[in-house]
């Protein structure tokens, strides 16, 4: 029994030597200004991060030649870019690395913050949350990162012109765009609000007196919110005015329930609500103006609080799409025009290939 034990234990060990062995062989070769091998272990853990921010599977010899492909075109204008001197910064790659980690937690959040995040939640590493995640440690998405960057830099330095006539939206587009969207494209109930706060400092009857006089000032004249607004900072004060949608967000803006919230919409415009002892502060609010729901045109401005109008909007949306299009598309023309059978080349026939992506 025991030797039956030692020999699978043998085995699997010798299969794991084979496994890491048939990593290493080199499918592909760039040589644009110096030789760059490409083995089946890039290939595979490409692969593997390509799958976990996609969210599918991809398991074909097809797809998998598709990655490889990208895998080629990505060394090419990497080595292309580094002949022309392009260079990107840690710290460019370690801002780009946090965003995406920011995206995890929809919050801001830093590679050291998330690192303990991770800790808490599942006692392990950062690197073990990354492997497990997508196949690769953090050095190796920064560097995946690091060579996006340069690529996107590189195509930007040569092309910018280009890119923005691409990018630009044409009124036709944007009319399009908001016809298909109309329906959905509607500004709710909303109230305009004066904050004005005491913030608790230690000082409790200068603080409470001082509330107490705005709030009373206010009360006897509504037109005194010009003169408290404009005194706040001289006056160690806080006040400040937003909009806030009849919606599940505004009730979060104001850190209160949908039924508050409702109560809120049913004042009247100038109605002065009494004074609030919170946590950090004294404060009490003022409703300077309430807008109506309304199905938004081209003209109108979503945002009471800025100056940009749906038009706008719909136009810079639509360029964001259509910038990621035009890089894309350039990228692409530009690793074409690049390749040719000395500089990027595939090492293994087609019937090795399709052998060797099958795992």
């Amino acid at each position: 029994m025991k030797k039956k034990v030692f020999i699978a234990i043998m085995l699997v060990g010798f299969l794991g030597v084979l496994t890491a062995q048939n990593d290493l062989q080199v499918i592909a070769q760039v040589n644009l200004s110096k030789k760059e091998p490409i083995t089946l272990g890039q290939l595979k853990k490409l692969v593997k991060f390509a799958e976990s921010q996609g969210g599918v599977s991809i398991a074909a010899n097809s797809e998998k030649k598709l990655v490889l492909e990208s895998l080629m075109r990505t060394k090419l204008l990497v080595q292309a870019a580094e002949k022309e001197n392009i260079k990107i910064s840690n710290s460019q790659v370690d801002a780009a690395f946090n965003d995406a980690l920011s995206a995890i937690v929809n919050s801001p959040i830093t590679e050291s913050e998330f690192a303990k995040l991770i800790k808490q939640k599942e006692n392990i590493s950062l690197d073990e949350f990354m492997k497990k995640q997508t196949g690769n440690t953090v050095e190796e998405i920064k560097k995946i990162i690091k060579d996006n960057l340069i690529i996107q830099s590189f195509i930007a330095s040569k092309n910018q012109a280009e890119i923005v006539r691409m990018a630009t939206p044409t009124d036709a587009q944007i009319r399009s765009y908001y016809e298909m969207k109309k329906g959905e494209l509607v500004r709710p109930d909303m109230v305009k609000m004066l904050f004005v706060a005491v913030k608790k400092e230690g000082k409790d009857k200068e603080e409470i007196d001082r509330i107490n006089e705005l709030h009373k000032k206010v009360k006897k004249n509504i037109k005194e919110i010009a003169n408290i607004k404009k005194n706040a900072e001289a006056g160690n004060y806080v006040a400040q005015e937003c909009y806030i949608p009849k919606t599940a967000e505004g009730a979060q803006l104001l850190n209160t329930t949908p039924e508050v919230l409702m109560e809120i919409f049913s004042k009247d415009v100038n109605h002065i609500f009494d004074i609030q002892d919170r946590v950090d502060s004294r404060q009490f609010f003022v409703i300077t103006e309430k807008l109506d729901a309304k199905i938004l045109t081209l003209s109108d401005i979503p945002d009471p609080s800025s100056a940009i109008t749906l038009y706008d909007q719909i136009k810079a949306l639509l360029s964001q799409g259509l910038a990621v299009n035009a890089v894309q598309s350039i990228i692409q023309n530009t690793y074409e025009s690049l390749r040719t059978n000395d500089n990027c080349k595939i090492l293994k026939t087609d019937a090795e290939l399709d052998k060797l992506l099958t795992w």
